[in-house]
């Protein structure tokens, strides 16, 4: 009985461990969080980087250009972090909700519904924070974090139920 309580837990545990992660993170100015000079370290990666064909996009507006390896580097490292972070904060919720009773569609819409409230209070208290700015193209790349760790998990288990199915005898 037990382990059952911490089971189910667990979700609770992590859907705190994110917002509390998503909030500590976006309170920090920019300046407190800038990897460039530790990346910038690396100078096999930063030739790596200057020797790739050149990339350059915008992202909102800012630019990203694959000739600043280290800027370049760090934007993908922190996008990764959104993507992460609440891609896991997505499924503890989608969890939290299977727990009350929510399936399939229901359960997905719900648990994408909270991560876009959740990731525009987000973006929206970074405009408050020195030296930080909300972009409303974060809160699309914190719901697809949610929605593609969600895909890979469904189709894990679509793996699963298919390997574990007995062979028929003929």
């Amino acid at each position: 009985m037990k382990s059952n309580s911490i089971k189910n837990l667990l979700p609770y545990l992590m859907a705190l461990t994110c917002l509390a992660g998503i909030a500590y993170s976006s309170s920090q100015p920019f300046y407190e969080q800038d990897l460039r000079p530790e990346i910038g370290q690396y100078d096999k990666i930063m030739k790596g980087i200057k020797g790739m064909p050149e990339i350059r996009f915008h992202y909102g507006r800012q630019l990203v250009d694959s000739r600043r390896p280290a800027d370049f580097i760090q934007f993908w490292i922190r996008k990764a972090g959104h993507v992460l972070s609440y891609g896991i904060l997505g499924l503890s919720l989608a969890a939290i909700l299977a727990g009350k009773g929510l399936t399939g569609v229901k359960r997905l819409l719900a648990a994408s519904m909270l991560i876009i409230l959740i990731a525009s209070i987000d973006e929206w208290h970074q405009t408050f924070v020195f030296d930080r700015t909300g972009r409303a193209i974060d809160v699309e790349l914190d719901l697809a974090g949610y929605l593609v760790l969600a895909l890979i998990v469904w189709l894990g288990k679509q793996v699963t139920i298919k390997t574990r199915r007995p062979l028929s005898s003929a």
